[in-house]
């Protein structure tokens, strides 16, 4: 048997909704995640506020379920529908099903999950949750954070006009969707440029050839530097880093892609990196 037939695909996760709104379901699942053999609830994921109040000196936490009371439970569904059988499930929980199939289930990938959950860990309990049809949200980059609070939250750039930078939206689905506080340009890798931009952005092909222009301008200058004086100097080399880290895997076709082949392919011939793996992969794009 080949190890790929191996490979066993993680559970997804049951979207559903609390009825009560009561957070103390918490506590609840707690205990069934801890007797997951039995129970078959592997893990569980709850949005919630968190406000913070000063009492007679101490610091008291008051929480509330949001965005639409939503639960993620990752278990089957029998399971699930085994647990409502016990209270307080049988009358706390629903299922929460799409509007295409109102007998089906929702289900979300766990690697998207993982991605939402890593966001809301480093928001520190002050997550701005919000459900992605609710909001009129304009198709953004697709990017990843390498660096800083955020390093490896992916999801949808939110830039503000005239700035590279901006919050990363993390979607799940249409179901929900969390923003990081914002990241600037420099911690931001660009994965796909978005397809649709407005009237003044300009096209997706006329982005993507200013953005690739600049990068061939730049890679040329450092080029250049290292082949006058031999080695780059410090700057120069974190600048070339950087670029490498940026855009590297932007996702690119036709002449626009080679143009970008061009610019890593001169950036790692400007840092020595002729023996790598990913020098020989863009030189290889080249004609």
């Amino acid at each position: 048997m080949s190890n790929e037939s191996c490979i066993i695909e993680p559970l997804p996760w049951l979207v559903m909704y609390s009825n009560s709104g009561d957070i103390g379901i918490q506590d609840i699942l707690d205990a069934k995640k801890a007797e997951s053999d039995t129970t078959g609830i592997i893990d569980y994921f709850i949005p919630f506020d968190v406000t913070r109040q000063v009492v007679d000196g101490n610091t008291v936490e008051h929480k509330r379920l949001i965005a639409g009371n939503y639960i993620f439970l990752r278990a089957t569904k029998e399971d699930i529908l085994r647990l409502r059988q016990e209270p307080p499930f049988d009358l706390a929980l629903r299922f929460l099903h799409p509007l295409s199939s109102p007998t089906g289930c929702i289900y979300i990938p766990d690697s998207e999950m993982q991605m939402l959950r890593l966001t809301v860990q480093k928001m520190d309990g002050d997550a701005e949750y919000f459900v992605p049809s609710s909001k009129q949200l304009i198709a953004g980059d697709y990017v990843c954070v390498f660096e800083g609070p955020f390093a490896g939250v992916k999801g949808v750039l939110e830039s503000v006009k005239g700035h590279e930078g901006g919050r990363v939206i993390v979607p799940i689905g249409d179901v929900l969707a969390v923003r990081t506080s914002r990241i600037p340009a420099r911690e931001i890798q660009l994965l796909d440029l978005a397809k649709v931009t407005d009237s003044q952005a300009g096209s997706y092909t006329s982005r993507a050839y200013k953005k690739v222009r600049v990068l061939i301008a730049d890679s040329e200058k450092l080029l250049s530097e290292k082949e006058k004086t031999g080695t780059l100097c410090e700057s120069s080399r974190c600048e070339a880093c950087r670029l490498i880290m940026r855009f590297s895997q932007l996702r690119l076709s036709g002449k626009i892609r080679l143009m970008h082949a061009q610019a890593i392919y001169n950036l790692l011939l400007a840092l020595g990196e002729t023996d790598s793996e990913r020098f020989f992969h863009f030189r290889n794009m080249l004609p």
